[in-house]
This record gives C-alpha cells, structure tokens and sequence, in this order.
C-alpha cells in the first residue's frame, strides 16, 4: 500500500490535533520510514477471549489476494453473536499488514495485532452504547484491535500512516477502518476546523445588537 508524504503528513496532523493522542514524534517519524518499505505478505492475529491464532498470507508473489484470507476473515467474525462470519473486505487486511509491518519493522521483531471486535451482526451492533447505526464493522470493513506492549495511540499513528480511513482512538484499543478519512478521540469524532471541541469551557456570549 503505497504511502505518499502528503497523506503521512495529512495523517499525523490528524492525530496530532486529539487531546487523547499523547503523539511520540520520533516514534511517528520512524513508522514514516517503515511505511515506505514493501509490505509484508503475511499477517499475524490474534482473538481476544478465543485465544484463536492466525498467521497467514494476504497476497501471494505475484500481488494478488490469497486463499488465505478466509481464515482471516473467519478470525474477525461476530463471536458474541453465534459466531456469525462474512468475507471481510480484503483492503482491511492490506491496511493491518502494512500497519504491522511498519511497527515490527520500528520494534525489532513482528508485533501481533490483537483484534477485539471484527465484523458485527445488526443485533449485535444495534445493542453497543454508542455504535454508529451505519458502523463500518456491519460491512466487515471495520476492526478494533491492541498491540501488547503498545498504548492505542501507537496504533492510531500507524493506521493514520499506512491508510487513508477512519482512525479512532479508545482507552484500550484502536479503531481502524477503509471509510472515509476521519479521526476521533475517545468515541468522539473530532470537531471540524475551527470549532473548540465538546467540552471546552466558554464564556456567556454577547447579546445581539
């Protein structure tokens, strides 16, 4: 997945301007050269509350998607609702395999990615406080996934650097998704340019004239 210097920056300002992304700039500065490499292959993940494992192949030498990715996407189904699966949009797997590769290549070794929710049924979706009535993990084109050892804005760093999607930033875990460009903080989307975030204290206004 190349990555062009406009959206590493775009990507970084995007963050940068959470108040829930404590953003290490160094850290930041060697992913920008780890994304820049070719991507690996192979992705390796983990299921939170299965213990289920899958390391496998997204694409094959020749760069097309690999049979592998089936067992990914099974990896990423609804495990609390009857173990409900769909094929994932395999442009999700491109964005994780970049984004680890780019962290293993700045940790020494390969860092797992460990994912918290995948794909999610209607029911299952409809009964989460706070989920988007059009959440991106209906379509399996969503995930919400940690790194041991790493702070979710670690993450959000590396999906802001390796995609051009929705990052989110929680207290336990990131969310990453092939939507539209867009970044949030703690389930709150940020504000748009210009306006103070919600929160933020003001004064009493002045009466019109």
């Amino acid at each position: 997945m190349p990555v062009s210097r406009r959206s590493l920056l775009s990507g970084l300002a995007a963050l940068a301007a959470l108040p829930a992304c404590g953003l290490d700039r160094a850290y930041a500065a060697a992913l920008a050269g780890a994304v820049a490499l070719p991507p690996p292959v192979r992705l390796w993940l983990r299921r939170e509350g299965t213990g289920e494992e899958v390391s496998a192949i997204v694409r094959t030498p020749d760069g097309d998607y690999a049979r592998d990715l089936l067992m990914l996407s099974w990896l990423l189904r609804d495990v609390r609702d009857a173990s409900a699966a769909v094929w994932i949009d395999p442009r999700l797997f491109d964005l994780l395999a970049a984004v680890q590769g780019a962290m293993s290549a700045v940790h020494g070794a390969v860092v797992p990615l460990i994912v918290t929710s995948g794909y999610r049924t209607p029911r299952h979706n409809a009964g989460l406080e706070g989920a988007a009535r059009d959440s991106l993990h209906l379509a399996g084109r969503a995930v919400d996934l940690k790194a041991a050892g790493y702070a979710p804005d670690a993450l959000a760093v590396a999906g802001a650097l390796c995609g051009r999607g929705g990052v989110g930033i929680y207290a336990s875990f990131c969310h990453l998704d092939i939507g539209q460009a867009r970044a949030w903080a703690g389930g709150r989307r940020a504000p748009p340019a210009g306006q103070p975030a919600p929160g933020t204290p003001i004064t009493k206004p002045k009466e019109p004239a």
